[in-house]
């Protein structure tokens, strides 16, 4: 059980890349407004999750280290991801870049962060630096 957390976090970063390389995904091309609505808005809680899982598989490593150094640069890799995942999207053929969708991700990322500070904090680890 060592490596669930590195293992699932890798598997949703693949995961998200092979849907980016999708051409003419169903879920771009949404039949009405609502639809179109609810495909954009599934970045937040997949970043969150994508983000929970890298602090996790990250965190028992971590215990004698600077968190928030460690933290930061998680966060702010997978805000690149982001913005290299719309970009490597923009070369795929009936997909398109979207600034909207990298801040949609920007958020799943904050609240991934959110939800593990809280989930640490419950249980009584949250790092002192």
């Amino acid at each position: 059980m060592k490596y669930t957390y590195p293992t699932l976090a890798l598997a949703m970063t693949i995961l998200i890349m092979y849907l980016s390389s999708i051409s003419d995904l169903t879920t771009v091309k949404a039949s009405s407004r609502a639809d179109q609505i609810l495909s954009n808005l599934a970045h937040i809680p997949a970043y969150g999750i994508l983000t929970f899982m890298w602090l996790k598989s990250f965190n028992g490593c971590l215990r004698h280290r600077n968190h928030a150094f460690f933290n930061g640069l998680i966060l702010i890799g997978l805000f690149l991801f982001s913005i290299t995942d719309e970009i490597h999207q923009s070369f795929v053929p009936g997909r398109t870049a979207s600034v909207m969708d990298i801040g949609l991700d920007f958020l799943g990322i904050v609240l991934g962060l959110g939800i593990w500070r809280a989930s640490e904090s419950l249980r009584g680890k949250m790092p002192t630096s």
